[in-house]
């Protein structure tokens, strides 16, 4: 097509097939631009970080930014580097272009069975969904708290609503933080759910078999 958006979105660099194996390649037909972009992007990524720690020393603030990077390049390297490693091919990592990533992503799910048995997968969603809801308290407090300020709403009203209704404030800086590790630990499950998927187990639907013979419910009519 002559589109230049439609080929920017259905392009794709795809990764060596499964013949090449862990080798290097230099032959452009057999997956060397990717081994190169994803050589190239995680030393870029890993020095964008590093960069982002000297900044924040410089300014003497928290390193949360260089934090909330790097377990986004983790989950990079886990599913770029890491787990074709661990599988022997770099034909398990993922081809680099939007429609392509995305249909391997959607592959991936169904490669493994039911991917909604995946515990880390459940963990990381509701960690992510966990991060959103509570930054989401956090901002309709202060449109709520804002609106009745001329009312005489303070902080204390806002705190004691929450020990009411949650049992728990946690507080202004409190709920930056809540919000910030449930995103960071979305990220870190998420690499264990890719990085153990095909590794370690083959069928999440069948990982779960195990509760059918275990202890004191093995005799329950489950089955």
């Amino acid at each position: 097509t002559n589109n230049p958006l439609l080929n920017f979105i259905r392009g794709q660099i795809a990764p060596p097939p499964p013949s090449v194996g862990l080798a290097i390649t230099f032959d452009p037909n057999k997956g060397f631009w990717w081994l190169f972009v994803v050589f190239c992007a995680t030393v870029t990524f890993f020095a964008w970080m590093m960069r982002q720690i000297d900044i924040s020393r410089l300014l003497k603030i928290g390193y949360q930014v260089p934090i909330a990077f790097g377990a986004v390049l983790s989950s990079w390297v886990t599913i770029q580097i890491v787990r074709p490693i661990l599988l022997g091919s770099w034909s398990e990592g993922f081809p680099l272009g939007v429609i392509a990533h995305l249909d391997w992503l959607s592959a991936f799910g169904y490669r493994y069975y039911n991917f909604f048995y995946n515990p880390f997968h459940a963990i990381g969603i509701t960690l992510l969904f966990g991060s959103a809801f509570v930054l989401s308290l956090h901002g309709a407090t202060i449109l709520s708290a804002a609106r009745k300020k001329s009312e005489g709403v303070t902080e204390e009203n806002v705190n004691r609503f929450y020990w009411d209704f949650f049992g728990y404030s946690i507080g202004e800086i409190g709920i930056h933080r809540l919000a910030f590790w449930a995103a960071v630990m979305c990220v870190l499950m998420s690499n264990l759910c890719f990085v153990l998927s095909g590794t370690v187990v083959q069928d999440w639907s069948a990982f779960w078999d195990f509760w059918n013979y275990a202890p004191f419910w093995k005799n329950f009519p489950f089955n």
